[in-house]
């Protein structure tokens, strides 16, 4: 792998973190306007966790399920399955495995698709 490939993955993983993070500042399971009522990293320490789930293939159930444990297991509030799945659907839209590819990503072998996306 280049220097180049190398720049060019890293900015990809920060720019997959950086979409997630937002996201997850949109769901805001305990309320707490992070930026405004709360430190605006809140929720930021999930989302690399799940940018690897979804570029290794993640499916929309399991990334909502994902969801569910981190709001009930983790941080303690009641369950609510459909935010979750809207959530979801959202994260696999902005980063899914063919979302945010740079030119030098493009020019990847198919036959590795997630190689440049794991951590």
């Amino acid at each position: 792998m280049t220097r180049d490939d190398e720049r060019a993955r890293k900015r990809t993983a920060t720019n997959r973190v950086s979409r997630v993070r937002a996201i997850l500042r949109r769901w805001d399971p305990i309320a707490v306007a992070p930026g405004e009522l709360a430190p605006c990293d809140e929720y930021d320490g999930y989302a690399p966790r799940i940018v690897s789930m979804v570029v290794q293939g993640c499916p929309m159930e399991r990334l909502r399920m994902h969801l569910e444990v981190i709001r009930v297991g983790m941080v303690g509030v009641e369950p609510n399955p459909d935010r979750n799945r809207e959530i979801a659907g959202e994260v696999i839209e902005a980063i899914g495995p063919n979302k945010i590819r740079g030119s030098q990503t493009e020019a990847r072998s198919a036959s590795d698709p997630l190689a440049e996306d794991t951590f």
